[in-house]
């Protein structure tokens, strides 16, 4: 949603970019604890790394302030601002879909819970448990 954020509100007049990614970047330089131990390489990898390892260790760093409040300025930035449905298709297909539907609202909480719940599902299917919740 930062993605769809920056190139949808960008030049928008007004609007205050949240800058989720480079806040959340922030929050984990300022208390390397979460990470450093799992992570080595260039400071090219370790960027890298922080924004999009498998291990996801930027989940200990949500809860921090200044991310929550910068997470809080997108959702209110998209639910403002309608997700276009031509950009919702670049970055969130199965979403876009659904949407076109009618089967799920296009806000942010709505799209972050569907996304989230198939990957869940994905998860369920792999360990033979079904993929629908």
């Amino acid at each position: 949603l930062a993605m769809i954020e920056a190139q949808w509100l960008s030049t928008k007049p007004g609007t205050t970019i949240s800058n989720v990614r480079e806040i959340l970047e922030e929050a984990m330089l300022e208390n390397p604890i979460y990470w450093e131990k799992y992570y080595s390489g260039e400071e090219d990898a370790l960027r890298f790394a922080r924004a999009f390892s498998f291990s996801d260790r930027s989940r200990y760093y949500w809860p921090h302030q200044k991310v929550q409040e910068s997470l809080q300025l997108l959702l209110a930035n998209l639910k403002e601002n309608p997700i276009p449905l031509s950009l919702l298709s670049q970055f969130l297909p199965e979403q876009y879909d659904k949407v076109r539907s009618g089967i799920l609202p296009n806000t942010p909480r709505a799209l972050i819970h569907d996304k989230i719940m198939k990957v869940i599902s994905d998860y369920t299917y792999a360990c033979g448990l079904g993929g629908n919740l």
